[in-house]
């Protein structure tokens, strides 16, 4: 400030910068890339909710305002201030001093400008709903709210007043990951398959309001010596006797699997958890698992109400919270195996499926128990899916910026999972399958765009048709969505 010179030797300076150049290529400070502006500060608890209006005539808006105060959901204390966007310093000052929890703006009926409203404004972490002076002529606060977006705020645009209400209740919602709790076992964003590590704890949770935990595996192991015998071995008869048959799994590997199943379930109900995951393909293959494989754990769970996404998977996780949160049903939590232009389908594949995947009132699907992909160890549930069902899959993009939603339909299926792995096998992998146990086929609408969205290896689908739910849930935690033009499920 008192332009004052700092001495820098030239060796020092190459080396500084050279460093920090090579910094954000490292797995490690990738989390640079990621813009970190769209944080929202947590939903107030209860039902009471603070409205600022901004308009340089806020008395002709009374009516508006009325109907806000009127919402059933919310008790609003609706704060009308009038201001002059050509002085950013008193627009910020109204702002600050109100500690508002939603931010309605009408902006100035006299100026063509729009960047008059954004500099007033300045970045906010509350959500911000556009008003428009004219629905007629919106293209004042149609770029207003691009500026904001452009920002990484949550920033919304009416379309009518009825609109404008419908988008506060929205605002006043909580983000449906707000306060939810995930554990998972294995080292922090390094999947053994699905690595992530550009993302950080903190970064999820201003994009989601979720918070997850890291621990290792091996505090599993000793845990499950407590583990109840016999409750284990209930659970085990529960599975056998459920099963239209069991074809190669062993009841040692179903005991294993109950056991873990009745850990899981007790640190879920103990820590208030609604996520639990285990990097699971790092030890699948191994010839001494570490842990009973937790197929039949996870598919327990996931009948349950939780979230129990396979192989240590953040997004694919969160995704799977979202989808049950909204259709209050679990999800089959998928690899997207294959994808056909021609017939317009994709077929998804996984070793965990959801026996209430209709519902957890429904009757559950039915099952045939098999040891993991041939090799003679563990247990996973095959499954038979119903045919003709409407369903929803998709998932969030890598950074959490977007979610990708696509409706389809189930089709009939020849089933070919138990195909070897290699043709003409030696001895050892004869029996080795090359597919997962459950494998389900949809019909789908705009198989390239798809493609082209796809948001990763797995995505989550859930039984039903939840477009506006989703759409809702999205655009309050300020996440865009990727779709086909035609969000209908195509026809049988």
């Amino acid at each position: 400030m008192e332009h004052k010179g700092i001495h820098v030797g030239r060796r020092d300076f190459i080396k500084t910068t050279t460093l920090a150049g090579m910094a954000v290529t490292l797995p490690a400070t990738n989390l640079v890339s990621l813009d970190t502006r769209s944080a929202s500060k947590p939903s107030p608890q209860g039902t009471k909710r603070h409205l600022l209006f901004l308009s340089d005539a806020p008395k002709e808006y009374e009516k508006l305002l009325e109907s806000i105060r009127s919402i059933k959901e919310y008790e609003f204390t609706v704060s009308p201030v009038q201001v002059n966007y050509q002085k950013p310093q008193e627009v910020a000052k109204a702002i600050q001093d109100k500690g508002a929890d939603i931010l309605l703006v009408n902006p100035s009926r006299v100026t063509a400008n729009s960047g008059h409203v954004p500099a007033a404004i300045g970045d906010l972490d509350i959500p911000v709903v556009l008003y428009p002076v004219n629905f007629d002529l919106i293209m004042l606060e149609a770029d207003i709210v691009a500026t904001f977006r452009a920002r990484g705020m949550n920033a919304m645009l009416a379309n009518s007043p009825a609109h404008a209400v419908e988008l506060i209740k929205i605002a006043a919602a909580p983000r449906i990951l707000e306060g939810k709790k995930a554990v998972i076992y294995g080292r922090p964003y390094d999947s053994s398959s699905i690595p992530v590590r550009h993302l950080s704890e903190d970064y999820i949770y201003k994009r989601t309001g979720a918070r997850i935990q890291y621990r290792p595996i091996d505090e599993l192991k000793p845990l499950l010596a407590g583990v109840n015998e016999a409750s284990a071995r209930k659970e085990m008869d529960r599975w056998k006797k459920e099963a239209v048959k069991v074809s190669e799994a062993s009841d040692q590997a179903i005991l294993d699997a109950s056991r873990l199943y009745i850990l899981l379930r007790s640190i879920v109900d103990k820590e208030g958890l609604s996520l639990i995951s285990i990097d699971c393909l790092g030890f699948s293959f191994d010839a001494n698992p570490i842990l009973p494989y937790p197929c039949l754990s996870f598919t327990r769970l996931r009948d349950d109400g939780f979230a129990a996404p396979c192989e240590a998977d953040v997004c694919g996780g969160l995704s799977s919270l979202v989808l049950q949160e909204i259709s209050q049903k679990p999800s089959y939590f998928c690899n997207v195996s294959a994808v056909d232009e021609q017939k317009s389908n994709a077929v998804l594949r996984h070793c965990v499926a959801p026996l209430k995947l209709m519902g957890r009132e429904a009757p559950p699907l039915t099952y045939n128990l098999r040891d993991y992909h041939g090799t003679g160890r563990g247990v996973t549930p095959e499954v038979d899916f119903p045919i003709g069902v409407e369903i929803t899959m998709g998932g969030f993009s890598k950074d959490l910026s977007r979610f990708v939603i696509w409706p389809g339909r189930t089709q009939a299926r020849v089933r070919d999972t138990s195909r070897p792995s290699f043709e003409n096998a030696p001895p050892a992998y004869q029996k080795m399958r090359r597919y997962c146990s459950n494998d389900l086929e949809v019909k789908i609408k705009d198989v390239n765009r798809f493609l082209q969205s796809i948001a990763g290896c797995h995505h989550v689908m859930v039984a039903g048709s939840y477009t506006n739910a989703i759409r809702d849930a999205m655009l309050r935690m300020n996440v865009d969505i990727v779709g086909p033009a035609d969000l209908g499920a195509p026809q049988a």
